[in-house]
């Protein structure tokens, strides 16, 4: 059934609100209001508490944009923009609105704040009486309890309780027993209780802090674990909802506690919780588990006193509105609607546009400022991330997952789209799913399936790890920070390669792919001079096989480049004599080198060898070698498994103990390099010249004398 035609059926009648106003304000001023007597004491309470509207009145309209900022006895509190809008429960209203003020209900209460700088205007809606004016130090408001501002000396780090006595003067107490740390948001409480989240100092924790207003002195504190987003406290429980759409309920006398699916709302005294999920809205006994779903849709729960909830949502019966929620005489929920929207209207979604794999999500919907996300899950690894748009109609994934410098792995992902609006439309969100797939060509030394160049690591345990290239250059400072932490991102996310016994080889190399699978290949060298290969399979190796006896010959074995045009790598090995050797790679895992082919002698004078492929614009794959003093040479490939003659790049190379490919450069055909060592890492970025093949380095703050990354190849 229609709105309009709901209302007509019952003959409401809607006084204009000038006279609602004009009455409201004539039984105000017929009210003698109590003072605040003191610290965390309301303004006397109603003495009439009207539930439902009059007889033959009509409910009053609100805009769809106007979002409940408290919950009374008497009433609610509305914002949107500018105006403030008391409305109350027979049906007259109140406008509160100041030019560039900032307003607050107080939590389960019928006092509002109109802030603006450092005064603080508190209206008793229910006991009505002059304003109470509050004068505080330049304290951040951070929430309203009774008559008491809670609010946060941004210059300390402290929490304060600020109040009025009945003779004029502000009180001003400082909180104390809280955790160390930062102090973030206030809980939903009840008149004489504040909460507030603190996150711990020098940990990414968060615990719940209960605070007694009468004493302004800590109770108890919750552990959080990570953020949560929304908190509550009421006499007998604490609930907070965290990551991953579920809530936490913890009974205060007891502690147990339980965990539930959806973001849950304490109500009717703890019986009951109100769980949103999604669009729905669902109110479940805790008794028993029995539900009941009054509602089509909800888009915002806000507890009101006594346990009773007010709900900005819609029903079937009476489409968009705003709504109370209380136990009826059978103990079931009792939905009675409080006031209208009618300007509310379902966000519609007209047409939408997915990519098969990474690329640009385009619609048309209703709203052009609809908040629109996509969340993508790769369901082989279950990792996922999510994009959101910023007023405009489309977003583009640009193939990142986990972080924005890991690149996501080829497959299959799901999508789900959700669509909601702040503005006009009321209705509920838009949910869309469906499938798609990234399908990258296959990159070289990408060990994890994910197209991206990957650096090898092996740690003080013997474990294997790929290491994308481009987190790893993530840490980089960037050039306009001077603060010694300031990098781009926290810990990289390597893959697990090999969970131990990487220790019992004394030469590792990435020649690239050998035996013509999925990906390149790895070869290690043991302690009795028996090479093998590993061969690559997206996010794992395949069992070793034996390549052959008697590597015990060499001291420096180094692959990546293709130095004969074949298109796969080839392997290089210095022996004990100086003498440098080839082995081109034959495509066959049963037999992957050809016979070994001399290059040159000499090369004893060099203690580090790199191939990491072209990385000075030339046919071939190249060849860098360090010699003792640190000074480090180029090599140009011909591309018939010989070189060029050999020029200099530069000194001061002794400092790195590996250097290595780091994948392609962004602007030039060419290999970018990546030089680590115990005092600090560099990444070099080609310029593609032969002269001056790298751009001044980047520094990592990346040491091989860490049990971390003890090993790069």
């Amino acid at each position: 059934m229609s709105r309009t035609r709901a209302h007509a059926r019952t003959a409401r009648v809607r006084p204009s609100r000038l006279r609602l106003t004009a009455a409201l304000a004539v039984t105000l001023a017929a009210t003698t209001a109590a003072t605040v007597a003191g610290p965390g004491v309301a303004s006397a309470a109603p003495t009439v508490v009207a539930q439902e509207a009059a007889a033959g009145a009509t409910l009053p309209e609100l805009s769809s944009g106007a979002v409940v900022g408290g919950v009374g006895t008497t009433g609610f509190l509305t914002v949107r923009a500018s105006v403030a809008t008391w409305t109350r429960y027979d049906g007259t209203s109140v406008d509160l609105s100041v030019d560039g003020a900032r307003y607050s209900g107080a939590d389960q209460s019928d006092v509002v704040v109109v802030s603006k700088g450092t005064r603080h205007t508190l209206h008793d809606m229910a006991g009505g009486g002059d304003p109470v004016v509050i004068d505080s130090p330049p304290y951040t408001l951070n929430a309203v309890n009774g008559s008491t501002l809670v609010m946060v000396d941004e210059a300390t780090g402290t929490l304060h309780l600020v109040s009025r006595t009945p003779d004029g003067r502000t009180v001003d107490r400082k909180v104390t027993g809280l955790p160390a740390g930062k102090i973030w948001n206030t809980a939903g409480t009840v008149p004489g209780t504040v909460a507030v989240q603190v996150a711990e100092a020098g940990t990414s924790a968060y615990r719940l802090a209960v605070i007694d207003v009468a004493t302004a002195a800590t109770t108890r504190t919750y552990d959080l674990g990570g953020y949560a987003y929304r908190t509550q406290v009421t006499p007998d429980h604490v609930a907070w909802q965290a990551y991953g759409s579920t809530t936490k309920v913890v009974d205060r006398r007891t502690g147990a506690s339980e965990t539930v699916p959806g973001w849950a709302t304490l109500a009717f005294g703890g019986d009951w919780l109100a769980v949103e999920d999604s669009t729905r809205l669902t109110f479940r006994s805790r008794k028993d588990g029995h539900t009941v779903e009054p509602f089509r849709f909800a888009n915002q729960v806000t507890p009101g006193p006594d346990g009773t909830l007010l709900v900005r949502g819609g029903t079937a019966a009476d489409g968009w509105g705003v709504f109370r929620v209380a136990l009826g005489t059978d103990g079931e929920p009792k939905v009675t609607m409080v006031a209208d929207v009618p300007d509310g209207q379902e966000l519609t979604l007209r047409s939408l546009s997915v990519p098969n794999g990474t690329g640009t999500f385009r619609w048309d919907i209703s709203d052009e400022e609809a908040t629109v996300s996509f969340e993508l899950t790769h369901i082989a690894t279950g990792l996922t991330t999510t994009i959101h748009n910023e007023y405009q109609p489309f977003v583009t994934w640009d193939g990142r997952l986990r972080s924005k410098y890991f690149s996501a792995y080829n497959g299959t992902y799901t999508w789900k789209m959700r669509a909601s609006s702040e503005g006009a439309d009321f209705g509920p969100a838009v949910v869309r799913t469906g499938t798609l797939t990234v399908a990258r060509p296959t990159e070289r030394r990408d060990f994890n399936d994910n197209g991206a160049a990957d650096a090898l690591v092996r740690d003080g345990s013997g474990r294997l790890f790929a290491y994308e290239t481009r987190e790893l250059e993530g840490l980089r400072t960037p050039p306009d920070c001077h603060e010694t932490s300031c990098s781009s991102i926290g810990e990289p996310t390597p893959e697990l390669l090999g969970t131990g016994g990487w220790n019992t080889y004394t030469l590792l190399a990435s020649p690239g792919n050998l035996a013509g699978g999925a990906a390149d290949d790895i070869v290690g060298r043991d302690r009795d001079g028996v090479l093998w290969l590993y061969q690559s399979e997206k996010q794992k190796l395949l069992p070793r096989t034996k390549v052959g006896g008697g590597w015990q010959i060499y001291n420096k074995i180094v692959g990546g480049s293709d130095l004969n045009g074949d298109g796969r790598g080839d392997l290089l090995a210095t022996d004990t004599t100086g003498v440098l050797w080839l082995y081109t790679s034959t495509g066959d895992a049963k037999a992957p080198f050809k016979a070994r082919k001399k290059i040159g002698s000499g090369w004893g004078q060099y203690n580090l060898l790199t191939a990491p492929g072209n990385i000075a614009g030339a046919t071939g794959g190249d060849l860098l070698a360090r010699d003792k003093d640190g000074v480090l040479w180029l090599y140009l490939g011909k591309g018939d498994g010989t070189f060029t003659a050999r020029r200099q790049i530069g000194g001061g190379w002794q400092k790195y103990t590996q250097i290595i490919p780091a994948g392609k450069n962004y602007w030039h055909p060419v290999t970018d390099i990546l030089a680590v060592g115990p005092s600090g890492s560099a990444l070099y970025t080609g310029t593609g010249s032969t002269t001056r093949p790298f751009e001044p380095a980047y520094t990592l703050p990346v040491r091989t004398d860490s049990t971390t990354y003890k090993t790069f190849f």
